[in-house]
């Protein structure tokens, strides 16, 4: 099986979140696709399991679970298959999703249904994070959002120190957060180092807590959240500073929400399975 890993969300190659693009895999079971997601290790890694002309029907798994729908995979995958096209699109658990490959070498993808949920109490989402209710910006208030099914609890930070210092409490995770979202989205204002509008962090759990370099579902959910503040047009995230991979996603908010980044080529190569594992 073909396989390919590249940089998502990535301005330069070996930035941004990695990805593994698998082809030609329908013949794998679950649990071989979910095995070699962990070998990989990478925040996600994709399957393709047909592909068809225009379009592709691929799946996602973390080194732990598989996804309905996720940002970067999408973006990366649809950029392995189909970049020399003016547009591709992914069929996934969550839906079609279309991709547009754009002159200046942004790739964007249109979120599938982004939905706000509850308002997280402040105490308790400061205590998640490890800082005190009055680190929190409350110009929006800590939310529930999700995108294409994917939820996360999104908290703002007052300023970038309380960003880079803030980490998630699983004891408080376990008792406010639960099964309710899949992650723990954190974002603060922009820097100029980074030359963004907002600075964001993104935590979840793969066989233990890990940090995401780029999340293209939560930073949708995120546009969510803008939107309903009555933010509208481009926005600029910088994510995965603390991790060594900054990453750049690009955000058009509007009635629908896209989210846009640039993808890096690492490696091309073939993947081996023993017979066993791939029946």
């Amino acid at each position: 099986m073909d396989c390919t890993i590249v940089d998502v969300f990535a301005e330069r190659p070996l930035a941004g979140n990695q990805l593994a693009v698998v082809r030609s895999c329908g013949h794998l079971s679950t649990e071989a696709m979910q095995a070699i997601a962990l070998e990989m290790n990478f925040s996600e890694t994709t399957f393709v399991i047909a592909e068809r002309d225009g379009e592709a029907d691929v799946r996602i798994f973390t080194p732990a679970q598989e996804l309905p729908f996720a940002g970067h995979p999408t973006l990366g995958t649809a950029w392995v298959l189909g970049r020399e096209r003016g547009d591709y699109s992914l069929c996934l658990e969550a839906g079609r999703v279309p991709v547009r490959f754009g002159d200046d070498g942004i790739a964007w993808l249109t979120s599938p249904a982004v939905e706000l949920g509850a308002v997280l109490d402040l105490p308790e989402a400061a205590a998640l994070v490890g800082v005190r209710p009055e680190h929190i910006d409350t110009f929006l208030p800590p939310r529930f959002a999700s995108a294409g099914g994917l939820g996360f609890a999104c908290i703002g930070m007052r300023d970038d120190e309380l960003l880079r210092a803030a980490r998630v409490d699983p004891e408080v995770h376990g008792r406010a957060i639960g099964a309710r979202a899949m992650g723990v989205f954190l974002y603060g204002p922009g820097t100029p180092d980074a030359d963004c509008d907002f600075r964001a962090r993104m935590f979840f759990q793969a066989d233990g807590w890990r940090e995401d370099p780029a999340t293209g579902s939560a930073n949708a959910a995120f546009a969510g959240l803008l939107r309903s503040a009555g933010r509208t047009g481009r926005v600029t995230v910088a994510q995965g500073v603390e991790m060594g991979r900054p990453s750049r996603l690009y955000l058009d908010i509007g009635e629908t929400i896209r989210v846009g980044g640039r993808v890096q080529p690492v490696m091309t190569g073939t993947l081996h399975l023993p017979e066993p594992a791939a029946t």
